[in-house]
């Protein structure tokens, strides 16, 4: 008899539950049902790890608990039954006492934004709860599934090294027994079926009730992990009538060995079969760890991959060179087949109606054979192969007996390459028959170019590997990156991590956490999507073009409108207002198409339904049909045409051309840099709430609340007064919600006022990503005339940006970019020119560095090759080159540089990094090793510190003190993870002399600071903290008037400090004389405000000071290159960077350490990938690949520069730390292209990113 409930157990208690859609996910549950929004969705589709929870299970034996970590948005909840599910919540003590894990991360500042913290705690957790001693590998392998945009890592993994050091225990290893107990009571040995309306799901126990069920239901889908039917349900919404779940059949679930044979179950998780397979096959440890995450690995079955049929799927080439077979069971009986004939076609296996996969035999390895598997893709961790080979030889007296080789990624199915293998039977095992069979591999495959990989890319990586093979086998090179680093650089001695925050010191310079920490690492920070949901709230989302330049001759959207739970639709039609959401007030982006489609990925409609789901599955049912029309996609399209977003502009001082062509020497060339995705892990999502007399209320993740609000009030026909946006927190940003956030939150106001009713939107990932702006492309070609030092005596540069279909902010960004041309150098002759190039596709927007990293990198390649063509070492060419103190001291837009201390940090990072001692080694290296190569580059950072449109460079505040002595702050920044409000709150602690903890800063609010500026450009703290201490001065004012006219005392007799007020001889309680002050009347409220000074800039003349001040670093970075792949890898990288006093030197040194990972993602593995017909097709974590925690450098030092001062009188002396940093990792770019030129013996023409297919390509063009 099959049970009809699921049971688990949670909190303590058994939980039970019946008559449930199967297709539920847990994640679901969790957020709608149960009031647990701790764990957050980032991707839907098991990719980013926010949604990380822990499952307990008894072991074997019965009376032990084995913790691991899974992707609640994939999970079903059916298959919860005799599980214990923990979440983030249950972690804390009820006393309110962290778990260690979490009270780690609290010490060591790993939270930012805090959106993906509850996702690594819980990680971090299942590790705490395995036996015996971590080491920094299992770290690296436990959190390579979460992802984490702001903090680079850095703090994490010291976290994790505290929490998880010495003897490990908590309140769940006091309750194991009671919870197997409770675990045991819920143990059934019988099958599952659940039914919901139309859909079934059966979770048998044993092969024979698996028989009977698919005899029954011969079209049902078969799960285990769900890794890639939980992507069908979140992404194509499939509706599936019967899911057989496998991970209840004990057969399947088996391993051992008969007969010199691995029998491996089809239900075997990787994280199960590893160590076995290992034992036997140990190449298979490293590849099998790049197989997914953890948390995949977890649930993620050998049988499931096998099943899927992928050509890329990672182990069918390994088992196919192992000589593996499959057995096959039905009701009809079992069949043994070859693994490599169960592959017919791409999509089609030998799998019959009504039978199943139970088990793989894998034959044990015999003497003299030679066994090894490869995998290639972008990003080591957590990666989709874009092509993968395994090699097993038999030799005899060093002659090839006996060979199988196979390939993933070459085929339609994983295949063997038998000319290849022809090749080498009978052959030595040598370079030269290796050379020759991997020219055979030409007979064998055809591959295909896709958006992981070129066909080019994939032939010749294929060959390198059967020649790395070889050199492994015969002990001439090192081993791979993943076989543990048998060269791992040791630590240096560097400066510690800040000390933990002095009690009663000063809040300003002290290393504060962040004001949310424990919040984040107890799922308590409430982001928009996890507000408590007013009554009668709808959903809305969108329809989008696929078609990136038409006109729309036939909409249909009955088909939408006849979903059930559908209440509105939205056209261009339905909006009252004006159709326009451009923030320069160019008028050229709509809300809702109304009639040209302009790029692929337009929001043509709205739907508004009860739920989210129906609104999505709804939207998918429109009928479009589309004249189409020539589409620019390209930039060299678009200055062909003369399509332009703006006009293009020139930046000229002296003669350049002139200068170039007297000059000694002279070059030129070519750099594309590739746009970069702001990957914020919380997506875009606002709620609209209806007020009284028409009035909306608006809750939104935007840097912008301001842009917000106008253009909704914009929308609706109403004045800016009707609307109220409120932020609290975002998760994360990074220049991706200040224009952009507006678009999703006008469309929830316009559906809310519609139907009278609360709306909210949130974006799933991929529309996300489709939909939404990212770094600008950049082309620039670039010409200078240098003398015999290297010292550069001309400039031409032409930068062309592909903007996209409109402007958005893609003038100011080019500007910038413009005014970065010259990164830290003196160019006493340059011509820059810029174009806007308006191309059909999504408007490109700001993004981290805001423009300055493309004409940065752009610099440090001209000054790369001028190194590279007089045989210098390129830090002496960028120190003759860098600007002086008194001379050779202004921009080419003339501005003077007055606090130039880039000399001073050159010097100093080189000393104190060894990097000419280091240069020196790598190239004594490069000498020895044919293979691998190392790369080392010192580069320098000079970034403008301003809003470069004028009148953004404004702030305000507003501060109450109340009766009892607490303090309310309210300021126009937004707080994105950034440290903002900790710091604001600082200064007005500091400013009052009171303790942080009486400062309240609460959430940025239209209504209480009105015509804030975007938190963008660097300058959120400079800004921001120094209207709160203009607001903070004018109290204080009163209450020193006070006691002067009370107590007879001059102002200088009133001091503020410790909680305490002295006045003369008398000392008070803030409090008390702060009640005082309020008897007497004495107003203790105040606005605050503050304006930029110095700024200027005149493009007629194209000079001025768009810059306040310039912020200042450098970095050293080390890397190591397989020249036969294409991958690298950090060894070590060395920062110094001036934030002036730093106001909080955690909170910078985490900006510092997240913007420099962010930089390296954008110059190596965050690829961009648009199809011929303008879709962009790396729209997901699956696909378009940010770093991880294992792409974190092996020595990662980081100071902030202790001689640092402002010379300008910004708040406390410090410097904006936001953006500049992100330009550090152009020293990635650069050490690569020296690890290149090593092999080639020339500066390569290399493009950003530097993805393994690019390098290679390179070193295969240059030799």
């Amino acid at each position: 008899m099959n049970e009809s409930a699921v049971q688990f157990v949670m909190g303590g208690q058994v939980v039970t539950m019946q008559d449930f859609d199967p297709q539920l996910t847990v994640l679901d549950w969790l957020r709608t049902r149960a009031a647990r929004t701790g764990t957050k969705e980032g991707c839907a589709e098991g990719d980013c790890g926010s949604c990380t929870v822990v499952l307990g299970e008894l072991d074997a034996a019965g009376n032990g608990i084995r913790y691991r970590a899974v992707n609640a948005c994939i999970q079903l909840l059916a298959t919860l039954d005799g599980c214990q599910l923990i979440t983030v919540e249950d972690l804390a003590g009820e006393d309110g006492s962290l778990h260690p894990v979490q009270q780690a991360l609290v010490d060591f500042h790993g939270s930012q934004c805090g959106f993906c913290t509850p996702g690594f705690v819980m990680s971090l957790f299942a590790l705490y709860h395995q036996p015996g001693e971590v080491d920094q590998r299992q770290v690296e392998e436990c959190l390579a599934g979460n992802l984490c945009r702001c903090t680079g890592y850095r703090p994490i993994m010291d976290a994790a090294a505290k929490a998880l050091a010495g003897p490990r225990a908590d309140r769940f290893s006091a309750a194991k027994q009671q919870t197997v107990d409770m675990l045991s009571g819920i143990r059934h040995g019988q099958g599952l079926r659940l039914q919901h309306g139309d859909r079934l799901f059966h979770a048998p126990v044993s092969t024979q009730e698996l028989c009977v069920i698919l005899s029954k239901y011969p079209e049902a889908v078969m799960v285990a992990g769900l890794t890639d039917v939980g992507l069908w349900i979140n992404k194509q919404l499939a509706s599936i009538d019967t899911l057989v779940y496998l991970g209840r059949v004990d057969r399947l679930r088996d391993i051992g060995t008969r007969d010199d044979v691995l029998e491996i179950g089809a239900a075997v998780t990787y994280s199960d079969a590893i160590d076995v397979l290992a034992q036997h096959y140990p190449p298979l440890r490293p590849y099998m760890a790049r197989i997914g995450a953890l948390q995949v690995r977890n649930v993620g079955t050998l049988g499931g991959n096998i099943a899927n049929g992928s050509p890329i799927g990672d182990m069918a080439p390994p088992l196919i060179a192992m000589g593996a077979r499959l057995v096959l069971t039905s009701a009809e009986g079992r069949r043994v087949l070859d693994i490599e004939d169960f592959y017919i076609e791409y999509g089609r296996q030998d799998l019959r109606p009504g039978e199943f996969l139970e088990k793989i035999l894998v034959p044990l390895p015999c003497q003299g054979q030679l066994f090894s598997v490869y995998k290639l893709s972008k990003r080591f961790e957590q990666d989709i192969s874009a092509a993968s080979a395994a090699f097993k030889l038999e030799l005899e007296d060093g002659i090839v007996r006996r060979a199988r080789i196979c390939y993933g990624g070459m085929a339609g199915v994983p295949a063997r390459a038998a000319a290849c293998e022809a090749a080498l039977s009978g052959q030595s095992w040598t370079a030269d028959s290796v050379d020759l069979a991997a020219v055979a591999l030409g007979d064998d495959f055809e591959p295909i170019s896709d958006w992981r990989a070129s066909a080019d890319y994939r032939m010749t990586a294929a060959q390198n590997l059967l020649r790395r093979f070889l050199l492994e086998t015969s002990g001439d090179e090192p081993g791979r990156r993943d076989d543990g680093d048998t060269d791992r650089p040791q630590p240096v001695p560097a400066l510690p991590r800040e000390p933990m925050p002095v009690p009663g010191e000063p809040a300003v310079h002290n290393p504060l956490a962040h004001d949310s920490a424990v919040k984040h690492v107890t799922g308590e920070a409430v982001f928009v999507d996890d507000i408590r949901e007013p009554a009668g709230l709808l959903h809305a989302y969108f329809g989008s073009s696929d078609c990136a330049h038409g006109r729309i001759t036939r909409m249909d959207l009955t088909p939408v409108k006849a979903v059930n739970g559908v209440v509105a639709v939205l056209t261009a039609d339905d909006i009252p207002g004006e159709n326009d959401l451009s923030p320069m007030h160019t008028h050229d982006e709509e809300i809702l198409c109304s009639g040209e489609v302009l790029y692929h990925g337009q929001v043509l409609f709205a739907v508004v339904a009860e739920d989210r789901e129906t609104a999505r599955r709804a939207a998918r049912r429109a009928v479009v049909e589309y004249e189409e029309l020539p589409a620019v996609t390209e930039i060299e399209q678009a200055i062909a045409q003369q399509q332009w977003v703006a006009e293009p502009r020139e930046l000229v001082r002296g003669d350049a051309e002139a200068a170039i062509a007297g000059a000694p020497f002279s070059l030129g060339g070519e750099l594309n840099t590739g746009g970069q995705e702001h990957f914020y892990l919380e997506g875009h999502v606002s709620m609209a709430v209806p007020q009284e007399d028409g009035d909306m209320l608006i809750l939104s993740s935007s840097q912008n609340p301001t842009e917000v609000q106008l253009l909704i009030a914009q929308a609706l026909g109403r004045l800016g007064n009707a609307v109220t946006v409120e932020v609290r927190r975002m998760g994360g940003a990074f220049g991706g919600k200040e224009t952009q956030a507006a678009h999703w939150a006008v469309i929830a106001a316009l559906a809310a006022d519609k139907t009278g009713r609360p709306v909210k939107i949130r974006l799933d990932r991929n529309e996300d990503m489709v939909s939404t702006g990212k770094r600008h492309e950049f082309r620039v070609r670039y010409e200078a005339g240098f003398d015999a030092d290297g010292r550069i005596e001309g400039v031409v540069m032409d930068q062309a940006a592909r903007c996209g279909i409109a402007a958005d902010l893609s003038g100011p960004i080019c500007d910038r970019a413009m005014f970065h041309a010259d990164n830290g150098y003196y160019l006493p002759n340059a011509h820059i020119r810029s174009w806007r190039c308006r191309t059909n596709t999504v408007s490109n927007t700001a993004l981290r560095g805001f423009g300055g990293p493309q004409g940065m990198l752009a610099m440090e390649r001209v000054i790369d090759a001028i190194a590279a063509r007089l045989g210098k070492d390129p830090l002496d060419v960028r120190r003759i080159n860098l600007y002086g103190k008194d001379e050779r001291n202004t921009t080419p837009y003339g501005m003077v540089i007055e606090d130039n201390v880039l000399p001073e940090l050159l010097t100093e990072l080189a000393d104190r990094s060894g990097y000419t001692q280091r240069r020196a080694g790598i190239e004594a290296f490069n000498r020895e090793s044919a293979v691998i190569k190392r790369g080392i580059a010192l580069t320098p950072v000079k970034f403008g510190i301003s809003f470069t449109t004028e009148f953004l460079n404004q702030a305000g505040s507003i501060v109450h003190v109340y009766k009892d002595g607490s303090i309310h702050l309210n300021h126009g920044g937004t707080e994105m993870g950034q440290g903002l409000f900790i710091k604001v709150a600082a200064v007005v602690a500091d400013a009052f002399g009171v303790d942080i903890e009486q400062v309240k800063v609460t959430a940025t609010h239209t209504g209480k600071v009105p015509n804030t500026s975007p938190t963008a450009a660097s300058s959120g703290s400079d800004m921001n903290a120094m209207a709160a201490l203009d607001a903070v001065e004018q109290i204080k004012h009163r209450l020193v008037e006070f006691a002067i006219g009370s107590y007879g005392v001059t102002g200088d007799d009133v001091v503020f400090e410790r909680g305490r007020v002295r006045i003369g001889t008398k000392e008070k309680t803030f409090a008390d004389f702060v009640m005082e002050a309020y008897l007497a009347r004495v107003s203790l409220s105040s606005t605050g405000f503050y304006r930029t000074p110095k700024i200027h800039f005149d493009w007629a003349t194209a000079s001025g000071r768009p810059f306040y001040y310039f912020a200042y670093g450098a970095a050293v970075t080390e890397i190591e290159l397989d020249t036969l792949t294409g991958e690298h890898r950090m060894r070590r990288v060395d920062i110094l960077h001036d934030a002036g006093r730093s106001l909080n030197p955690a909170i910078d040194r985490g900006q510092i350490e997240g913007g420099f990972i962010q930089g390296a993602g954008w110059l190596t593995s965050e690829e961009l990938w648009w199809d011929e017909s303008g879709a962009l097709r790396t729209d997901s974590p699956s696909t378009y690949k940010i770093p991880t925690a294992g792409d974190m450098p092996g020595i990662f030092n980081v100071e902030i520069w202790q001689e640092g001062r402002n010379r300008e009188p910004t708040i406390y002396r410090s410097k904006a730390v936001g953006e500049p940093p992100l330009m550090l990792a152009i020293s990635v770019h650069s050490a690569i292209c020296q690890a290149i030129a090593s092999v080639t013996g020339r500066l390569p023409d290399l493009d950003a990113p530097a993805t393994p297919e690019r390098v290679l390509m390179s070193i295969r063009s240059e030799n």
